[in-house]
């Protein structure tokens, strides 16, 4: 007797214990998680002129119950938008403050731009933030960019200044970045004006920009911001400057332009390979001065890693001088240099 009681309490045991936990199985677990929030994820600035820049502040909330962590803030135009965060960890119930830097000086139209903000939010890992308007230019330039290519010799470049709004006095005064460059302004009438760029002799070579600011002896006037590009490249020209072949033993071909920008350019004697696994090609162009030269390689499985190698091209300028010039030659797999 005493032992059938216990077995049945023993099953009964068995049965509420199954019973309990098939009743737990069915209640969900909810694991704690940050979740994040903009209440204005996209901001609409309305119509405006490119005098100046836009700040907005976005607030990042946390509305989940775990840390909220941001890991990465992306922008989509890193020339004219930046966008700094306050704090990357974000307690439940707290905030952030996105501050979001808009340049419109160089823009013009309709606008958007944004800004994308990765977190440990499980449910959103990427959030996209948004600004978004209309910008009305307060002068048009034409043509819409000043380019001084000095690679033909000197000169000057121009561009045309049309205020799209009544002045109070005529842009007179330029202030440019850079003490290399002349930038003057001038009336050309009809309330239009000309900008001119001038390359001084101690104009470095290479390419450069420049950014010169416009305006006129009004303060009420507003200014006007732009950026001229300098184009001064040296006497001689490799393009590019140093050749990368793949280390197989099939054959690859690279081609190296040769162009010169003098006034006395210099005649192309012959070109010397690293080695007998190298055969050179000469084009010249019509004038006789510039020249593609076809670069073919073979076997180069055996070079791998080799970097120091130089390709050699010998030159006579107008004074009978002649010069060497040298061009590295690497055989390294693609994704260390670029080629």
């Amino acid at each position: 007797m005493i032992k059938t009681i216990q077995k049945r309490r023993h099953w009964f045991y068995l049965g509420a214990t199954a019973f309990f936990l098939n009743l737990f199985a069915m209640v969900p677990v909810v694991w704690a998680a940050p979740r994040i929030m903009v209440e204005q994820p996209v901001y609409d600035f309305g119509t405006i002129t490119n005098g100046s820049e836009i700040l907005h502040d976005f607030a990042i909330r946390n509305v989940g119950d775990a840390d909220l962590k941001i890991t990465r803030v992306v922008s989509s135009c890193n020339a004219c938008l930046k966008a700094k965060l306050e704090k990357i960890k974000i307690p439940p119930g707290g905030e952030s403050l996105l501050r979001a830097t808009f340049d419109l000086r160089l823009l013009s139209g309709p606008i958007s731009r944004t800004i994308s903000i990765a977190s440990n939010d499980p449910d959103n890992p990427w959030l996209i933030l948004g600004l978004t308007g209309i910008v009305i230019p307060r002068y048009q330039m034409t043509p819409a960019e000043v380019d001084l290519d000095l690679s033909q010799g000197r000169q000057i470049a121009t561009a045309g200044i049309t205020p799209l709004l009544q002045l109070h006095a005529p842009l007179s005064r330029v202030h440019c970045d850079n003490t290399n460059i002349v930038a003057k302004v001038s009336s050309a009438g009809t309330g239009e004006f000309v900008l001119t760029l001038e390359a001084l002799d101690s104009l470095p070579r290479g390419n450069a920009a420049v950014n010169l600011t416009l305006c006129s002896t009004d303060s009420n006037d507003p200014p006007f911001h732009t950026t001229g590009f300098i184009h001064n490249p040296p006497d001689l020209e490799l393009l590019p400057e140093r050749l990368q072949f793949l280390p197989q033993a099939e054959p690859q071909m690279r081609i190296l332009w040769l162009k010169q920008h003098g006034a006395t350019p210099a005649v192309l004697l012959d070109i010397i390979p690293p080695s007998d696994k190298f055969k050179c090609e000469i084009e010249p162009d019509s004038t006789g001065y510039d020249y593609r030269i076809y670069v073919n390689a073979w076997q180069q499985d055996t070079a791998a890693g080799q970097t120091n190698n130089m390709l050699l091209i010998k030159m006579r300028d107008q004074n009978q001088n002649e010069r060497t010039v040298p061009v590295p030659v690497s055989v390294e797999p693609v994704g260390l240099n670029n080629e």
